[in-house]
């Protein structure tokens, strides 16, 4: 029987290994733009871009700039 589970325990692993070998993050935005509009000198603006990662690992988000 054991030698049945050692086998067993091993293919499970590799199995898992691999699938972990190729999970990656994947963003999506709602909105990937937004216009504001005519806007007057002084006038604070905001909008959330809403969005959520569809892939299977961390996404980790770095050095956001505005342009």
């Amino acid at each position: 029987m054991k030698y049945f589970l050692i086998p067993l325990f091993l293919l499970f692993s590799l199995l898992s290994a691999v699938q972990g070998a190729f999970a990656e993050p994947s963003i999506s935005f709602e909105d990937k733009t937004f216009d504001f509009g005519d806007v007057n000198q002084g006038d604070l603006l905001e909008h959330a871009f809403v969005f959520s990662n569809d892939g299977t690992d961390i996404l980790v988000i770095e050095k956001v700039t505005a342009s």
